[in-house]
């Protein structure tokens, strides 16, 4: 079991930083340069759901598992990685079921009423969720760091 829980934490620790890193910092930006502004918002309004569905899944098998393999022996470090897990996890599902969906909603407005507010207000809502997904990112990230550095199971 120990060894199933340990792979399972690594994996999805990997999996999430690397398809973080991906859409975050090729996927998304590439797909504004080379379609057109209104294709590329297509596409990233198609993938960023699954996306986010995969953050779900890698982020909170990595909550858990690490939590397993940790619980009854967390040291200072331990505790720390479990409360960056726990934030990456909270922030991302914030992101993804509440900002996303709401400047979606704006955008598909606008798009039906070209009023400018509206696109506004949609621009602010993709600022804000375009600068969580770079600190769930850069959190994901000190956790790899602090898994390599510190963590032994």
């Amino acid at each position: 079991m120990y060894f199933l829980l340990k792979s399972l934490y690594l994996y999805s620790v990997s999996l999430w930083v690397g398809s973080l890193f991906f859409f975050t910092v090729i996927g998304a930006p590439l797909a504004f340069k080379i379609l057109p502004k209104e294709e590329a918002g297509k596409y990233t309004g198609a993938v960023f759901p699954k996306y986010f569905l995969l953050g779900y899944i890698l982020g909170t098998i990595a909550l858990v598992s690490f939590y397993l393999l940790t619980k009854g022996s967390l040291t200072p470090i331990g505790w720390l990685n479990l409360l960056l897990l726990l934030v990456a996890n909270l922030l991302n599902f914030i992101n993804g079921l509440v900002i996303v969906p709401k400047a979606s909603l704006l955008k598909a407005d606008f798009y039906r009423t070209s009023n400018k507010e509206l696109y506004n207000k949609f621009l602010k809502l993709h600022g804000i969720s375009m600068a969580l997904n770079g600190i769930v990112l850069l959190i994901c990230l000190m956790v790899v760091g602090l898994t390599a550095l510190y963590l032994t199971f």
